[in-house]
C-alpha cells in the first residue's frame, strides 16, 4: 500500500508540476514569445487536463495514456533544452513529466496486479 501511494504521488506531482509549471513559464517567465499565448497555453495544457480527474483517482486507464502523453512532453523538454534562452523550461519540463511516466508507469503495474490478483481470487 505504502509503494502504490509513494507512484500514485509521484504521478500526481509531476502531472500538477507540470501543469503549473506550463503557465508559469508561458504567462510570465518567458523571455520570448513566439506564439500567441492563449495557443501555447491551450497546446500544451488540453492534453494534461484531460489527465487530472484519473490521476487523482488513480484510475489504471488514465496512467497508461499519461505514459503515453508523458512521452510528447519529454520530448518537448528535449527540444526546449537544447535553445539556450529557455533550458531551465525545457529541464523543469523533462523532470515533471519524467516523474509522470515513472509514477503512471508503475502505478498501472502495482493495480493491474492487484486487479489480476482479485480476479484470481475469485475464481
Amino acid at each position: 500500500m505504502k509503494l502504490l501511494m509513494l507512484w500514485r504521488t509521484l504521478s500526481v506531482g509531476g502531472l500538477l508540476g507540470l501543469i503549473f509549471w506550463i503557465i508559469l513559464w508561458n504567462g510570465w517567465l518567458t523571455p520570448e514569445q513566439y506564439v500567441p499565448r492563449w495557443l501555447e497555453l491551450l497546446v500544451l495544457l488540453a492534453p494534461l487536463m484531460y489527465l487530472v480527474r484519473g490521476i487523482l483517482h488513480g484510475r489504471i486507464p488514465t496512467s497508461v495514456h499519461a505514459i503515453l502523453i508523458s512521452l510528447l512532453y519529454i520530448i518537448v523538454g528535449f527540444w526546449f533544452a537544447i535553445s539556450p534562452p529557455e533550458q531551465l523550461y525545457g529541464y523543469l519540463m523533462l523532470a515533471f513529466s519524467t516523474s509522470l511516466y515513472l509514477g503512471s508507469f508503475m502505478t498501472a503495474k502495482v493495480l493491474g496486479e492487484r486487479a489480476k490478483e482479485a480476479r484470481e481470487a475469485a475464481e
